[in-house]
């Protein structure tokens, strides 16, 4: 039987479909990962997490691939991509402190954003941590690396023959003077509009009349949606 492995941020999870900003079953199971699955009577895997980087992303989809992946199984990997401004830390190995999350994602990374920094971070060590964030987002360098991520992932799952769909999320990649390089080798097949604001998940959604919770995720209708138009790009790859 093919599992749906999706890999992403809480648009990905399906956060406030339950609507609470929570980690909970109903997100899990109702987003438009599930919700393909769903329909095709395939299994699921979730690997995503709310607040996800697109370092997370990799990190996660190289994690998966070289460490739990099945060789006999069947798999599409659905990968959304998300805001470059964010990024990831770990806790020292000796450090009892853990990032809980639903999907038990290795607990000793935890997201942090511009503007956020999960209060389990306000360690000693990490107090003083919002002081610094300016310096480590910078914009061309983040649109760079998410270029350069997302390339390193579509080489290596198709090196290992891997189905698999990308698609952004909530915003798109700009060019920038050394990232245009990087883009051309894109494989647009698989990577759906990198670069185009209107096809990322959450512009889609508001473009066609899709209501968004004040945290800006799409409500259940827009999944279903989005779920149905990534079942119709699955089927031109004759994926199933």
């Amino acid at each position: 039987m093919t599992t749906i492995v999706a890999i992403g941020c809480s648009h990905t999870y399906g956060t406030m479909l339950d609507g609470l900003q929570s980690s909970s079953l109903f997100n899990i199971n109702n987003n438009y990962a599930a919700l393909l699955a769903k329909k095709n009577g395939f299994k699921i895997a979730h690997l995503s997490q709310p607040g996800g980087s697109n370092e997370f992303i990799h990190r996660q989809t190289v994690d998966w691939l070289t460490r739990h992946r099945k060789r006999d199984e069947d798999y599409i990997v659905l990968i959304g991509w998300t805001s470059p401004f964010r990024m990831e830390l770990r806790y020292p190995e000796d450090s009892n402190v853990e990032h809980a999350v639903l999907s038990k994602i290795d607990m000793k990374y935890f997201p942090v954003s511009i503007g956020q920094v999960p209060a389990i971070a306000q360690t000693k060590q990490l107090k003083n941590i919002h002081g610094i964030l300016p310096v480590l987002f910078e914009e061309t360098k983040e649109y760079d690396m998410w270029a350069s991520y997302a390339l390193a992932t579509q080489r290596m799952l198709q090196k290992n023959k891997i189905k698999f769909l990308m698609f952004n999320t909530c915003e798109e990649i700009k060019l920038t003077q050394n990232n245009s390089s990087i883009i051309k080798l894109f494989d647009t097949t698989t990577y759906l509009n990198p670069t185009t604001k209107d096809a990322n998940f959450l512009y889609w959604g508001l473009k066609n009349g899709y209501e968004k919770t004040e945290c800006w995720h799409l409500k259940l209708d827009a999944h279903i949606a989005w779920s149905e138009y990534l079942d119709k790009e699955c089927k031109k790859l004759d994926y199933f």
